[in-house]
């Protein structure tokens, strides 16, 4: 098995971002959730499986009856949909943050009224 330049800077990206993402956790960053870590674990993982063993998509889409030629288009459309799902919890956990800060601010205001 001859492992090419693509498959190294895929699997050196997969590692860093793994790396980064664990780091993040472990520091306790606010945007930083278990399941965003899980997430993001489960996916690079793959990626990084992937991209050291091309074979076994090949494999897989033959049993799944998709043939070789669909290997690429697979693999792009997996990573591009989940970095766009990564994305989209990541504002979704902003826009939390930013409306909590909202409500405790209006509350301590009400509050500060009633005295």
């Amino acid at each position: 098995m001859k492992i090419t330049l693509i498959q190294i800077g895929l699997a050196l990206i997969s590692l860093f971002i793994i790396g980064d993402r664990i780091q993040r956790y472990l520091r306790r960053e606010i945007s930083q959730s278990i399941f965003k870590l899980i997430s993001f674990l489960t996916v690079w993982t793959v990626v990084l499986i992937i991209s050291l063993f091309p074979t076994t998509v090949y494999y897989i889409s033959r049993k799944l009856g998709f043939g070789e030629t669909l290997n690429p288009l697979i693999f792009a459309g997996f990573i591009i949909v989940f970095l766009l799902i990564f994305k989209i919890i990541s504002i979704i956990e902003e826009l939390e943050r930013h409306i909590t800060k909202i409500v405790r601010q209006e509350a301590l205001k009400n509050i500060k009224k009633r005295r």
